[in-house]
């Protein structure tokens, strides 16, 4: 089996630190000559380690006399198999979050809500773009296809509504690198790692809606909980 880089056995271990409480929000991490000496690796080593924590959203780096590496607030975490929406568990800790419809109208659909609902010929069809905030930070993007003919089901962001009777949610969550285009939207840097959900919503058991949720990951951790299994 091939050995992991070091710049992410560092990131795993000072990631372990900041979850495990040795390491509190506001408390200096050790400098990077420290972590060279610790580690036993180059300095660029351990600068990759701090870029990745950065990009989670899990540290900050400040510049002059008072700067330094310091540990955050880890992200709220959100239960995607939780019968309250998203967002509403987002508010419930703490987060303010508000809501801006980038587009409301018809559209072509992407290739990947073409496949999803199995239909080649499709023309234009109904869509819903969002953009989320958390405390006025840009942090989440939605874009919501809806199926011809169940306009009437799908009317909101996937995001800001519980799955009420007979609505499921299918969830795949996948690693991605944003966009131009979604680096300016969510005030990301160049290639910045996104957390991107491929959701189909199911109304009575039928394909309604193709969502895609792309994340900022210092916006949520993502869990993803099975019930447990009748006797």
């Amino acid at each position: 089996m091939a050995r992991r880089p070091m710049y992410i056995i560092i990131a795993e271990e000072l990631r372990r630190r900041i979850e495990a409480r040795e390491l509190n929000p506001g408390d200096k991490l050790p400098s990077e000559r420290e972590l060279v000496e610790e580690f036993g690796v180059a300095r660029m080593t351990v600068r990759h380690s701090l870029d990745l924590l950065q990009a989670e959203g899990i540290i900050a780096r400040r510049r002059g006399r008072t700067g330094g590496t310091f540990a955050r607030a880890l992200p709220p975490m959100i239960d995607l198999c939780a019968d309250r929406g998203f967002i509403a568990q987002l508010e419930q800790a703490g987060v303010e979050v508000q809501t801006e419809t980038l587009f409301a109208g018809e559209k072509a659909p992407p290739r990947a809500a073409v496949r999803a609902f199995g239909e080649e010929d499709l023309g234009p069809i109904q869509t819903r773009e969002f953009l989320h905030l958390t405390n006025e930070t840009p942090a989440i993007l939605e874009s919501v296809c809806v199926r011809p003919g169940c306009e009437a089901h799908v009317s909101d962001s996937s995001l800001r509504t519980s799955a009420p009777r007979g609505v499921s949610f299918e969830d795949v969550i996948t690693p991605s690198v944003a966009s131009e285009k979604e680096c300016e939207q969510l005030k990301l840097s160049h290639s910045a790692p996104l957390q991107r959900i491929a959701r189909r919503v199911h109304v009575d058991g039928e394909l309604a809606a193709y969502v895609t949720i792309l994340l900022r990951p210092d916006a949520a951790l993502l869990r993803v909980a099975s019930a447990p299994a009748s006797a």
